[in-house]
């Protein structure tokens, strides 16, 4: 009966790697030549199947594991979640949560590095909120980058903060795609289910809190211009108050009962709904939006708030799955227990198991920079695997895996959130004679948060600093367990 269950392929077993090898390769040429597509992504995942299958000696079990790959709980999971926060992050967006911050900006008169540290704390708020770093650069650029060239920040830095912002709310914010695909893909040994989302975020906080505090200290050492911006000060003014509401702050409201629930280990199923509920009562009591927004027919098509945030998460959540049906043929034919196996053959210690887990992982966000979520999907089951090995416990996978694919590859040149904000900048450039577009590589440099957290990470792996295993029901631990 297990051999009947077991995948086989023509040239051995290793072959069940190909169709990731496809993937990848597809990938990492779309995003060397600017072209990263999540439709493509997607094909790309779908072609490399179809090598796979190829090579399967049976090919109708091959198919039979894939589609129980796509229906994974995990994956089943993250794709609902993603769903309702695609929802949420719209109606937020809609409640002019943007607006708000410009003007609190304004209104303390903040100038040169000092918005360029503003411009940082806003787009993490605003990824806080949504979960969405390709959403908040996409957000948070066409306002915070013209307002804050206008008020002498530096341009590259300026661009660094934006991404920065947006990275740091991905990494820890509890509704983040990050967030949920790094711990409901870490799975405990000694009970069911996969890490918890708000223990992983608050066991993360000993990391990012001191690294927030860091790139702020950068962000206002390096953030102001060193010449004079030169633009006609009515211009300024009219194009600053074009875009801000005071009202618009009220939607940190609901911001915060979310991220308070999930901290306090509420499931996100239920955090996320009471999130949409107050979030809709205080847009539509501060008029913020109508229910037109959130809803109408238009010339026969559905249109506003509710169907566009499920449309603009329906590719990820399609990759997800794909990708994930990848990983199940890995396990299916044996090959993923005789790749940890390999791969940890000669690690003796708990940090020789952390080191290749946190660098294995930096690789894949290296590799795959165009959409920060996916390095995170493809080197999840091997972390996994890795980690329970080590008797690591979940959180601390987690928190390795969301870290290490959420550092370089949001400042590599050929980076999604890079081509992202500079096809913003671009925009903005032609419309208006001010404002400079900066070099891709200008951003290795200047996205101060995420290379810093990198560096903490490493500092922790070398050190042992924050390690837990995993005890007896699941409970974090600082010794070794002897079972």
């Amino acid at each position: 009966m297990e051999s009947e269950r077991k995948l086989e392929f023509i040239g051995g077993n290793g072959i069940s790697l190909l169709p990731f090898i496809v993937f990848i390769v597809i990938t990492i040429g779309l995003s060397f030549i600017n072209a990263a597509d999540l439709n493509m992504m997607i094909a790309s995942g779908v072609i490399g199947l179809i090598a796979g299958m190829l090579f399967c000696k049976n090919k109708d079990h091959y198919w039979d594991v894939v589609l129980e790959g796509l229906g994974d709980k995990m994956a089943m999971t993250a794709v609902l979640i993603w769903l309702v926060v695609g929802i949420y992050g719209t109606i937020l967006r809609q409640g002019q949560l943007v607006e708000g911050l410009v003007w609190l900006s304004v209104k303390f008169h903040l100038s040169g590095s000092a918005f360029c540290v503003a411009a940082f704390l806003f787009s993490a708020a605003f990824a806080l909120a949504t979960g969405a770093a390709f959403g908040t650069v996409a957000a948070m650029t066409p306002i915070l980058y013209p307002v804050g060239v206008i008020m002498g920040c530096d341009p590259a830095v300026l661009g660094g903060a934006i991404i920065s912002g947006a990275i740091f709310g991905d990494n820890i914010a509890p509704v983040s795609d990050t967030t949920i695909v790094s711990t409901t893909g870490q799975l405990y040994t000694k009970k069911q289910g996969s890490a918890e989302i708000g223990g992983a975020v608050k066991d993360r906080s000993k990391y990012v809190i001191p690294t927030f505090a860091i790139s702020v200290v950068l962000f206002f050492l390096f953030g102001g211009a060193s010449g004079n911006t030169a633009l006609d000060a009515s211009v300024a003014d009219s194009l600053v108050a074009a875009h801000q509401n005071p009202a618009g702050l009220l939607m940190m409201i609901p911001t915060v009962i979310v991220i308070g629930m999930a901290v306090m280990g509420n499931n996100l199923f239920v955090t996320l709904p009471v999130g949409i509920i107050v979030a809709t009562a205080v847009g539509l009591g501060a008029g913020l939006f109508g229910l037109e927004d959130l809803f109408r027919i238009q010339d026969g098509v559905a249109e506003g708030a509710l169907p566009a945030g499920v449309a603009g998460m329906l590719n990820v959540c399609i990759l997800l799955m794909v990708v994930v049906s990848m990983g199940n043929l890995l396990i299916k034919s044996g090959y993923m227990g005789k790749l940890v196996e390999k791969l940890s053959g000669n690690i003796k210690t708990t940090k020789g198991a952390e080191l290749l887990i946190f660098l294995f992982s930096t690789a894949f966000s290296v590799l795959i920079s165009a959409i920060n979520t996916i390095p995170n999907i493809c080197a999840s089951p091997l972390v996994n695997a890795l980690g329970q090995k080590a008797k690591l416990h979940p959180y601390r996978r987690a928190n390795f895996l969301a870290v290490a694919c959420d550092s370089f590859n949001a400042c590599m040149p050929f980076g999604g959130s890079v081509l992202l904000l500079l096809g913003c900048v671009k925009t903005l450039a032609a419309d208006a004679a001010y404002i400079t577009v900066p070099s891709p590589s200008a951003f290795l440099a200047t996205c101060f948060y995420p290379c810093v957290l990198w560096v903490v990470m490493f500092i922790a792996v070398l050190t042992g600093w924050g390690r837990i295993y995993e005890g007896p029901d699941g409970k974090p631990v600082k010794e070794m367990p002897e079972d």
